[in-house]
């Protein structure tokens, strides 16, 4: 059971489901549900003039009770559908859209994490007294909804170091950190940025001529005890100790002129909004990383600060809806 709960939450995202299990197939093939014919469809909600009638909440509950065995079914059921209509409503709003091709990528994924075919799923499923269509409508609303708090919160979304550091002590400490990351390395860069000033009042033709300054400077620096000592001293120069930075967290880019600059030499004049910027490459190393593993916590971290939003989002929507129940 919890398998398929597992892989419809994450079905967007075809490596999340992980848990599914021989009994799940059991409990889906068995007739838990007989399958009543509705008579009739009553509206039972209207959310901002769209109607959920009794039908889809029935059918709701029932993969409801199939999949996380909710004790209150219809209760749950009739909120799931009350919030998928204000994540559709949302997602119309800002021109999102999830095609049929997406949804039944997802349902073909869950049925792949329950060793089914999907036209096995949807057998079992309407074994249950449910159907495809139900989990489909599902799913199509958590593909929208995540579309539509990436592109809402996307630039805000963003973890620390510190944090991203937090949690590897706390995994370390539960015993969860990964093997990996004691085998992996990265080239570690120990960097010095040079800046030949140009103000901003200045034109186009200062800027070309500090670039033939930086260029003079980058042929006689060749080491960086004594290349910063002369910087130092030139007029309107600033040097800006950068320090030890990883390959990893740099643009690759940055990384490729860094690769192809010698230890103790500087990296070719380029503009920037100071003037003309150099950089003196003052050592570089092969280290061990855990940048990989970082990396997959910083996501994992963003992901939580993504699900606190969206929910209070999602509650903001509610507050802000005209919903009647009948």
């Amino acid at each position: 059971m919890k398998g398929l709960s597992t892989a419809i939450r994450g079905a967007r995202s075809m490596s999340t489901a992980r848990a599914a299990t021989l009994g799940l197939f059991v409990a889906l093939a068995a007739p838990l549900f007989a399958a009543p014919a509705f008579a009739q469809s009553q509206i039972k909600v209207i959310v901002n003039d769209q109607p959920i009638t009794s039908y889809e909440i029935a059918q709701r509950a029932k993969l409801l009770q199939v999949t996380a065995k909710s004790p209150n079914a219809v209760q749950a059921a009739t909120q799931e559908l009350i919030d998928e209509r204000l994540k559709m409503q949302e997602a119309k709003k800002r021109g999102i859209t999830v095609s049929d091709a997406e949804v039944n990528a997802a349902f073909n994924s869950i049925a792949e994490h329950v060793k089914m075919k999907p036209d096995q799923l949807a057998a079992a499923l309407a074994h249950s007294g449910t159907s495809a269509q139900t989990l489909k409508a599902r799913l199509r609303a958590q593909i929208a909804w995540g579309d539509v708090v990436r592109a809402k919160f996307r630039r805000d979304m963003d973890v620390s170091d510190q944090d991203v550091v937090a949690a590897m002590q706390q995994q370390s400490k539960d015993g969860k950190a990964g093997a990996a990351a004691d085998k992996a390395t990265t080239m570690q860069y120990d960097l010095t940025q040079i800046i030949l000033v140009v103000p901003a009042k200045d034109g186009p033709g200062k800027i070309q001529a500090r670039m033939k300054e930086g260029e003079a400077l980058r042929q006689r620096f060749v080491s960086c005890d004594q290349g910063i000592a002369f910087a130092k001293e030139l007029p309107a120069v600033v040097v800006k100790p950068v320090g030890r930075r990883l390959q990893s967290d740099l643009p690759q880019a940055t990384v490729d002129v860094l690769n192809k600059t010698a230890v103790g030499h500087l990296t070719p004049p380029e503009a920037s909004p100071d003037g003309v910027r150099l950089v003196a490459v003052c050592d570089k190393k092969d280290i061990a990383s855990d940048a990989a593993a970082r990396q997959d916590i910083k996501q994992q971290l963003i992901q939580q600060e993504g699900d606190i939003a969206a929910r209070r989002y999602l509650r903001e929507l509610e507050n802000d809806a005209v919903i009647e129940y009948r």
